[in-house]
């Protein structure tokens, strides 16, 4: 009958495995956190513009102003429009019969959406030509972005989404952040070029 022994590591063998743990884990963790924030970036551009797509199709359908506007209480009972939010708080998306950028009785609530992640949230930018809030996109029922005279500012134009990453080029060109520019056709397009974000034309001036 053989003898039985136990087989086991040296301690050499242990702090071998132990140094190469470490270093996959050092090497996996950015790579990680980069991966989620690069996923939290793109969901919170593409939310933007889908409400934007939003509104301006239910004006089109309608054939009248269908608003999106800046909300602090989007999932409250009887949300409204806030005159010192940012689409950062949330937003609301309302058939804005008599065009104030303000839900006013009768008015129909298409859809609302809760605030923008936090470390989007902090680093973003709006431009409306330099007017500041209140902050809203509207549509006419011809689709075109238009201005609400009663709100004595213009429409959003421009919207920057940024986050701690700044403007760091994530590869291939490919920037942190996002410019979402809104044309006077009211088709909202998505930049994410380095060049193009960063560039000159931006009137946000970049991450």
């Amino acid at each position: 009958m053989g003898k039985m022994h136990a087989e086991g590591v040296t301690l050499i063998e242990l702090m071998v495995a132990i140094a190469v743990m470490a270093i996959v884990v050092t090497l996996g963790i950015p790579a990680f956190a980069d991966f989620l924030a690069a996923n939290r970036m793109s969901a919170a551009a593409n939310d933007v513009v889908s409400a934007l797509h939003l509104a301006r199709s239910e004006a089109l359908k309608r054939q009248a102003t269908v608003t999106m506007c800046a909300s602090e209480d989007p999932a409250a009972d009887n949300p409204d429009c806030s005159a010192a939010a940012t689409p950062a708080s949330g937003w609301l998306i309302f058939s804005d019969d008599n065009a104030n950028a303000a839900v006013d009785g009768g008015e129909i609530i298409i859809n609302a959406h809760g605030p923008l992640p936090l470390a989007i949230a902090e680093r973003s930018a709006w431009d409306n030509g330099g007017d500041g809030p209140p902050y809203y996109a509207a549509f006419a029922g011809s689709g075109f972005r238009q201005d609400l005279p009663a709100t004595g500012v213009r429409a959003l134009a421009d919207l920057q989404l940024c986050d701690a990453r700044g403007n760091r080029d994530t590869g291939g060109g490919i920037a942190a952040g996002r410019w979402i520019q809104l044309s006077a056709t009211g088709r909202p397009q998505i930049s994410n070029r380095v060049e193009q974000l960063q560039g000159s034309d931006n009137p946000l001036g970049g991450c």
